[in-house]
């Protein structure tokens, strides 16, 4: 046994040594912090598709169809899948879901039974094909959803609602963002307009049946920067070659137009040639002004001025305090978007 000043100073050793230790021990190693891919799920395409099968099967969902497509920069593949149901009320529903190796980017629909507004887009459209007829998006071919419609390096998803209108959508490993729209109206078909290989969104006025002028008042929208848009080079040249009157392009300026035959013929070729001159940039005022000078004859006045009210309503609102007759212009230059057009939400 040792004296009491010889304990004493074990003792002090003792705590000197614990003292001077380090206690925070970490499971990490000598990180002493956990690596970022701690938090981050392993990519599991499979794992995505699974939840999907399990999550549409409670729903009464059955897949009708399905494409493949591919992340760039080594991203993994992308599924997009297209479903089909039936709600409470025996309406007929759809459903589409896209998922990446990281996760379910992409859940639109179905519509629940008792919702008033239905223009969600909920219905995968397997190919965006050029024509203006509905069916022409139904088909598989060149532009297929999955694939890169716009060349902006991303997949893309074309999706249809009740009402035939189209949203676009583009797919990234962790999300989805829609692509806003520029246009006088809501797009339900495509056109290739300047031949270059993409397609613009196209949208025309409806006229009923009936109506004894029926105007062809058509809008088309191409992708420029991050938006589809009627303000863009392509559009404005298809409308600047409208705006020439029917057949300018294959007749040339030496060749002399022949008059319409009749008086719903001449008024509807006025009609068009000023929607066209509106949505190409030229003088709303002096574009209507020469519309105003037709002659319309009583029995068609009423159709014209519903017509004229939808031409003006391309026309660029003109900003509170500026001088009349002057065109309203953007910070950089470029004309204002048409009033009514339809334009979505900045990409989310």
């Amino acid at each position: 046994m040792g004296t009491v000043t010889e304990k004493l100073s074990l003792t002090m050793c003792v705590l000197l040594i614990s003292c001077a230790s380090d206690h925070q021990v970490s499971p990490w190693g000598a990180a002493r912090r956990p690596p970022l891919g701690a938090y981050v799920t392993p990519p599991d395409l499979e794992a995505q598709l699974r939840a999907i099968d399990v999550e549409t099967a409670e729903l009464g969902l059955k897949l009708e169809v399905e494409l493949r497509g591919a992340l760039p920069r080594r991203g993994g593949e992308v599924v997009l899948r297209g479903y089909r149901g039936t709600d409470a009320l025996g309406r007929r529903t759809s459903a589409v879901r896209v998922a990446t190796p990281r996760g379910v980017v992409m859940a639109a629909g179905p519509l629940d039974s008792g919702r008033v507004d239905r223009s969600q887009a909920t219905q995968l459209m397997p190919s965006l094909l050029p024509g203006s007829q509905p069916d022409a998006t139904e088909q598989l071919g060149a532009f297929r959803s999955g694939t890169d419609l716009n060349r902006d390096g991303a997949p893309d998803v074309v999706l249809r609602n009740e009402a035939g209108e189209l949203e676009i959508w583009g797919v990234h490993p962790l999300g989805a963002t829609r692509y806003a729209v520029e246009l006088a109206m809501p797009p339900r078909f495509a056109l290739d307009v300047d031949h270059d290989g993409t397609l613009e969104l196209a949208g025309r006025i409806r006229v009923a049946e009936e109506d004894p002028i029926a105007p062809d008042l058509l809008d088309v929208a191409g992708f420029e920067g991050d938006r589809y848009t009627h303000r863009g080079s392509a559009a404005q040249a298809f409308h600047e070659t409208r705006a020439r009157g029917p057949g300018a392009e294959a007749a040339g300026p030496s060749k002399r137009q022949e008059p319409p035959k009749d008086d719903a013929a001449r008024l509807r070729g006025a009609l068009e040639q000023a929607w066209h001159a509106l949505l190409a940039g030229r003088p709303a005022a002096e574009t209507l002004a020469a519309l105003d000078r037709e002659p319309v004859p009583p029995a068609l006045r009423g159709a014209f001025a519903a017509h004229r009210a939808r031409v003006a309503s391309a026309a660029p609102a003109a900003p509170r305090g500026a001088p009349a007759g002057e065109e309203p212009r953007e910070r950089d230059g470029a004309p204002t978007r048409p009033r009514g057009a339809s334009e979505t939400p900045d990409r989310r």
